[in-house]
């Protein structure tokens, strides 16, 4: 994988989190400063350019000891970007870590805004519409002040009809109030039920979205990075903040738009010079709502992720309930959770002192301008410029865009706290996996062969200094052939079956099969030929035939029943629902679990089948049903096997063994020819076993 950065003149000026000497020596670029220690954050750099200088001058230059920099000062306003071009960074350096933090933060936030709106585009004509009846249940409530206030002088006056603004009765015109308030509740509700279903959809499509691309995601990100209960809180708690945030928190600032700029053009209409008075305050409640939203955002980030770790945490231990109780560990999970909880508390409660700030702020400056309206107010009826309906009129309006001002407060607010749960939506359903697909389909009768590991040295991306394979070659040849890896725990045995699936790929080497990469050909397509029985298999809850079905789930009965008869689950028809008894993850012993995996793992019918220790934690009728299990697919020649064991009653069934220390094959041959060999490693790592015969 080719990885490209470049980085902005601007940015090259500070480079923090990048690890410098304790002395550091800067080359200067005219008025930028670049550290020497950039180097050490990639490997194999290959390329760093200035577009503005010719090729000669690329070629001679060296500073920082990175071909392409510039020896000599050249001007800032000349110096464009710099990249760089790797195969692979450093460990533990991030791209992100490379560009400052405050010249990341704007672009994000704007493209997360984008992508946050984008979410409702499917929802624009139910939106459109729920924002129509929210214009017309607005117009009818603010209509109120004023027709209480022109009611207020009517009856003032001795209730003379003149005084209305129309020539109409009493009674008539309280029936038009009574209709027009209809009509606006119809409009209200009508409001609520588009929004709130618009909202589901959106929660919905997101959650959908995220968590296909949580499945396809590569298994170093979701069993190490992440971890399935950081997941589960993006689709659950941050899947729904961003939802309501588009439609409940959207609606509301809409409503509190519409409502302060109607309030606010007819009180310019009843009394311009106290409109004046009361628009005051809007410049420092503004500012602080502006403030008060960044700090909400920056908390609400802090808190999802603070969440998703609470997850984490109760989700590994109670998926590991029964080591936890065998190991009297409860209080010390609890502990932990505890950890978790109250740092969520505290953020909780940071979130809290800042609302009541601001909040308590607002409210207070609302109060005092309404005690100075009153004030002004009273003293202009008295003089005669404004009516007591006026007065009371503008009053009404000004608790009306007061409301409405705290309510844009709350929607900025809000919006802030959607903005800070969906970077870590979005941050998870636009991850692209390390793993590269491709489009071209794997077909078994076509493309299978000979599967040839050649020359692969492998780390994992968590461990990159820590070499599992070096230099390992190993072939199986075609169907039929069975293969057993036999070495020491951590040798890397287990990691030659990850490479073959690709949950992870080789540092360098190539996998080959029938004489082409397995890169060439899709992962789908790659993985559905082959078969695999971990050491540990999951269950998922349903019945034993969805669970067999699993590995193909277009499967008849007869192919379900076909494939439990070949793993010897013998036990299935002993239950009083057969292969309709429902189970769980933990319903069956260990050999019963092996078993429906072999079952699960041969109903695909698959090219090459990956056994991996599934006799090491059986007892020894269990492994002698596994065995047999096992030992009629080999004698079947209709796959190619390649099994990873420790007991000796599984390895001795392979045609070859391959023995691997240090992650290097060291020996191989049949058991037979290893057993005999008195300087074997095969016998020296199995002498106990052997002895025991």
């Amino acid at each position: 994988m080719t990885l490209r950065m470049i980085v902005p003149a601007r940015a090259i000026r500070c480079l923090p989190g990048v690890p410098i000497m304790a002395r550091p020596t800067y080359h200067h670029l005219g008025r930028v400063a670049i550290r020497p220690a950039l180097h050490g954050c990639f490997h194999n750099v290959a390329q760093s350019r200035l577009p503005m200088l010719s090729n000669g001058l690329l070629r001679s230059s060296t500073a920082c000891g990175i071909p392409g920099f510039i020896a000599t000062p050249k001007p800032l306003g000349r110096l464009r970007f710099i990249s760089f071009t790797s195969h692979r960074p450093a460990a533990g350096i991030g791209i992100s870590r490379l560009v400052p933090t405050s010249l990341q933060t704007d672009a994000t936030q704007t493209a997360n805004l984008r992508q946050l709106f984008a979410l409702a585009k499917p929802e624009k004509t139910t939106l459109l519409t729920a924002f129509g009846l929210l214009l017309i249940s607005s117009s009818v409530t603010m209509s109120i002040p004023l027709t209480f206030g022109k009611l207020i002088d009517f009856f003032a006056h001795g209730a003379q009809p003149e005084t209305l603004p129309i020539s109409v009765t009493p009674m008539t015109a309280g029936a038009a109030l009574l209709a027009l308030f209809t009509i606006g509740a119809v409009a209200n509700a009508g409001r609520v039920i588009l929004m709130r279903s618009a909202s589901a959809r959106i929660v919905a499509r997101l959650r959908n979205a995220t968590y296909a691309s949580a499945l396809k995601q590569d298994v170093e990100f979701l069993e190490r990075s992440a971890g399935p209960g950081d997941v589960v809180s993006r689709l659950n708690a941050d899947a729904y903040i961003v939802g309501d945030s588009l439609t409940g928190n959207l609606s509301d600032g809409v409503r509190a738009v519409v409502t302060a700029s109607i309030g606010l053009s007819l009180m310019f209409y009843l009394s311009p010079m106290l409109t004046a008075l009361m628009l005051a305050i809007v410049p420092p409640v503004s500012l602080g709502a502006f403030a008060y939203g960044r700090y909400l955002k920056r908390l609400s980030n802090r808190t999802q992720e603070g969440l998703g770790d609470m997850t984490k945490v109760a989700n590994e231990a109670l998926s590991a309930v029964r080591t936890v109780q065998a190991f009297t560990a409860a209080s010390r999970e609890e502990n932990r959770f505890a950890a978790k909880v109250n740092h969520v508390q505290d953020l909780a409660i940071k979130e809290a002192r800042a609302a009541a700030v601001f909040f308590g702020a607002t409210g207070w400056s609302g109060n005092v301008v309404v005690l100075g309206l009153l004030a002004y107010g009273g003293n202009l009826v008295s003089r005669g410029h404004i009516s007591v309906g006026d007065l009371t009129s503008l009053l009404m309006y000004t608790a009306y865009v007061g409301g409405s001002l705290s309510m844009l407060s709350s929607f900025f607010s809000s919006l802030m706290k959607g903005l800070g749960a969906s970077e870590r939506v979005f941050q998870l359903l636009q991850r692209e996996p390390t793993i590269r697909n491709s489009k071209v389909a794997f077909d078994t009768t076509r493309d299978y062969g000979n599967i040839e590991f050649k020359d692969v040295f492998f780390s994992y991306p968590s461990r990159p200094g820590a070499e599992i394979l070096r230099g390992f070659s190993m072939t199986i040849k075609g169907k039929g052939d069975s293969v057993a890896i036999v070495g020491k725990s951590g040798s890397g045995k287990s990691s030659i079956q990850s490479l073959l699936f690709r949950f992870y790929d080789p540092d360098s080497g190539r996998i080959l099969v029938n004489g082409q990469d397995i890169h060439d050909f899709s992962l789908e397509t790659w993985r559905a030929a082959i078969g695999i029985v971990p050491q540990d298999p999951v269950l998922f809850t349903g019945t034993i035939a969805d669970n067999i079905a699993y590995g193909h789930p277009l499967a008849s009965r007869k192919d379900i029943e076909t494939a439990a008869r070949l793993a010897n689950c013998d036990f299935v028809w002993e239950m009083l629902d057969g292969l309709d008894t429902k189970i769980g993850r933990d319903s069956l012993s260990g050999g019963q679990k092996q078993r429906i995996a072999i079952a699960r793992a041969l109903i695909k019918k698959p090219a090459l089948l990956c056994l991996d220790e599934a006799t090491s934690a059986l007892d020894a009728l269990s492994e002698l049903r596994v065995n047999e299990a096992i030992e009629r697919i080999l004698e079947s020649h209709e796959t190619s096997t390649l099994i990873v064991a420790h007991r000796l009653s599984t390895i001795s069934r392979a045609g070859r063994i391959i023995v691997l220390e240090d992650g290097r094959v060291t020996e191989e041959g049949n058991y037979q020819d290893l057993v005999a060999c008195p300087t074997s490693r095969f016998r020296a790592l199995m002498a106990s076993q052997l002895d025991a015969l």
